[in-house]
């Protein structure tokens, strides 16, 4: 271990340290997903766009939990998922091309989550989507949808699934999961939290048969514009709830530091 924390202090202090900083708050979005119960053994995956190098990415290793993802294992890729940095781990080939593609699409994206827990994929099931009828689905706004395609992505699909966003920063996948863009870390998994407990919502409003709540057009409206203050990264409350996070994995598991 002690190893380990000095190979890992003096990569730190041989990189740019904006490059770090990334690093540190997307290994920090890979240990409060798994701390949600969000990972699911090896299929879902988080990414960010390397400071300075935009046809450069960050990945953790295709063999590894998202409980042990560290800062300084954390892969970083070229445009084609070659290894910037030699590596004998596989990186994540099968689902490198959509997350590709909302990055080509999209240049102020910072981070892509890719992400499929149970009531999510139930809500993707459903020709519905998702109801703007609880609090968490009324924060977010419209979303976007796409077909699923089979298990392994493609240059294609991934450019398919980008013009699926549209305007917007989440797509439902339909009977798979869910992806998101975020100009920041902290906001991609801000949106994550907010996907994920409108669909928990739904799903368990639903349970009772009972015809769901929406409210009307204006004040749906006016709710995503007052939302801003928790879904935008630079809003305050943004940043506030994400340092009170790092305080939690400082505490409860700081090597994601490392």
């Amino acid at each position: 271990m002690q190893a380990s924390t000095s190979a890992a202090s003096a990569r730190k202090l041989a990189m740019d340290p904006e490059e770090w900083k990334v690093r540190v708050d997307l290994a920090a979005a890979f240990r409060l997903a798994a701390l949600q119960g969000w990972d699911e053994l090896l299929f879902a995956h988080l990414s960010a766009r390397v400071p300075g190098h935009p046809n450069q990415f960050l990945m953790h290793p295709a063999a590894i939990l998202f409980e042990e993802v560290t800062a300084s294992n954390l892969h970083k890729l070229d445009e084609h998922c070659n290894h910037v940095e030699p590596s004998d781990e596989l990186p994540h080939k099968f689902a490198f091309p959509f997350h590709k593609g909302i990055y080509d699409a999209f240049p102020q994206a910072q981070c892509v989550v890719h992400l499929h827990t149970k009531y999510v994929t139930a809500v993707a099931m459903q020709e519905q989507g998702l109801i703007p009828g609880n609090q968490y689905a009324l924060w977010l706004g419209p979303i976007g949808y796409h077909d699923y395609e089979g298990l392994l992505s493609t240059d294609e699909e991934g450019q398919r699934l980008a013009k699926n966003f549209g305007n917007k920063q989440i797509v439902l996948q339909r009977g798979h999961g869910f992806v998101l863009w975020g100009h920041t870390i902290h906001e991609a998994y801000m949106l994550a939290f907010l996907v994920i407990r409108a669909c928990e919502t739904q799903v368990r409003s639903m349970a009772g048969g009972i015809e769901p709540y929406v409210p009307p057009q204006n004040v749906l409206d006016a709710t995503i514009g007052q939302a801003r203050i928790i879904t935008d990264g630079n809003a305050p409350f943004n940043q506030m709830t994400w340092r009170a996070l790092l305080r939690k994995l400082d505490r409860d598991a700081p090597d994601y530091k490392s």
